[in-house]
């Protein structure tokens, strides 16, 4: 049997051995989460991914996500994702309680090599999606590290919009809030709009004068200016 076919026999292998099942991760699933990240990581810590699984905290900021994909008893995927108000550089912003309910972030998407070929990522998204669209979130966004470049064209087949590698994008949220997502030199962000309202200015095809100029008419514009653009 040639590699190719040996390749095609095990991905139906793969595809035969049971259906697999998207649910929120329980308490004391989270070593079994861990492993799976520390394996095959692709977002934040396993650590911190873990620890909110087995000790949730009660808290006002938003809606917190961590669901597992499970087969034949096995944790095969896991997707955690969390509103931007729990980050600590949001939070100390002027005025970002106005934040909460409106853009989430994914902070972790991962597959086991088993599971793959099945667009068991799409599907974690997508369930994802459908909660905090359903909770009336704005926006999605996330990150991952540049040198994985075929997660590009993934979260592009998602319906995410893909900035360049260590390009910040500014987010104005009505006159309320502007919020930068300013990744490493080595990250891409990725995010998508599910309400209407926010305006996303993606510094990654302007320079940084006009990408101000754009976040700046937008402020105006969210506030009922009605100043033509230049004047």
């Amino acid at each position: 049997m040639g590699e190719a076919a040996r390749r095609r026999a095990a991905a139906a292998r793969r595809h035969s051995t049971g259906e697999i099942t998207i649910r929120d991760a329980v308490r004391g699933e989270g070593p079994r989460v861990r492993h799976l990240l520390d394996r095959h990581i692709g977002g934040e810590g396993p650590h911190d991914a873990a620890e909110r699984v087995d000790h949730p905290e009660s808290r006002d900021d938003g809606l917190w996500i961590q669901l597992v994909a499970e087969r034949d008893g096995v944790i095969v995927g896991a997707l955690a994702a969390g509103d931007i108000f729990g980050k600590p550089h949001i939070r100390s912003q002027p005025e970002a309680a106005a934040m909460i309910g409106r853009h989430a972030e994914i902070s972790n998407l991962v597959v086991h090599p088993d599971a793959r070929g099945q667009r068991l990522g799409q599907r974690l998204l997508a369930e994802a999606e459908r909660r905090y669209m359903d909770a009336a979130y704005e926006l999605l966004s996330g990150e991952f590290v540049a040198r994985h470049a075929h997660l590009r064209t993934y979260y592009g087949d998602a319906g995410f919009t893909v900035g360049k590698s260590g390009r910040p994008v500014v987010i104005v949220f009505g006159g309320e809030m502007i919020s930068p997502l300013e990744p490493n030199d080595d990250a891409v962000l990725f995010w998508k709009v599910t309400r209407t309202g926010p305006t996303v200015v993606d510094f990654s095809s302007v320079s940084a004068a006009e990408g101000t100029r754009l976040v700046e008419l937008a402020v105006r514009q969210a506030q009922g200016d009605t100043l033509t653009d230049g004047k």
